[in-house]
């Protein structure tokens, strides 16, 4: 058990249970936080609700996203028993390259007029 992340495209008329998601993370607690505030702030929603749902990004959150990474400053999360907490700062540094490839596929893709999502499970 543990938190899965998914980011992914999908048409209107597709369930979250037909996308292929283009990109998967395992336990990257720090990109889970910055999700779950950016959530909360667009939402008004506990952060809680994210779960088993999903986030519509924008370009601007993607812009924040890459530059946070950057610089290595993506926010520390205070733990959740699924998260991978204990190790967050080692999975952090792991999944950079990927993060970052990340950002670029989802410009990329907003340029495009499509909607890039971001979901997690736990």
């Amino acid at each position: 058990m543990g938190l899965d992340q998914y980011a992914y495209t999908r048409l209107p008329d597709q369930t979250l249970s037909e996308v292929q998601p283009k990109f998967v993370w395992r336990k990257h607690a720090k990109l889970q936080e910055f999700m779950e505030r950016l959530y909360e702030a667009r939402t008004g929603e506990p952060a809680g609700t994210l779960n088993c749902g999903e986030l519509e990004l924008q370009a601007e959150d993607i812009a924040t996203l890459q530059a946070m990474v950057e610089r290595s400053e993506l926010p520390e999360s205070p733990g959740g028993f699924f998260y991978g907490h204990q190790f967050q700062d080692e999975s952090a540094t792991e999944y950079r390259e990927r993060d970052l490839e990340f950002c670029q596929w989802a410009r990329a893709v907003l340029q495009t007029r499509q909607k890039v999502f971001y979901s997690c499970w736990w």
